[in-house]
């Protein structure tokens, strides 16, 4: 049985995100290529930190931290071209 972690509910959450967003009919091209960019990031980093991390409670610590870093690193990218 495959345990839940950060990244497979992030995965998750985009993944509602984007089924929110062809129900509206707001998505660009732009975005769906975002969305499945993100998706391809989270499923390669998770399945990483699955064979480079031994066990459950260190997947979670590195896998929030991860997820930190990125919303981090993303607001200060927006911050600079804004």
């Amino acid at each position: 049985m495959k345990r839940i972690t950060p990244l497979n509910i992030v995965t998750s959450l985009i993944l509602i995100w984007i089924g929110f967003g062809l129900i509206d009919d707001t998505w660009t091209w732009n975005s769906i290529i975002l969305g499945v960019v993100m998706i391809a990031i989270c499923v390669i980093a998770d399945q990483f930190s699955r064979v480079a991390i031994g066990g459950l409670k260190r997947i979670w610590l590195v896998q929030m931290l991860f997820i930190v870093v990125t919303v981090i690193a993303a607001f200060v990218i927006w911050y600079i071209k804004h």
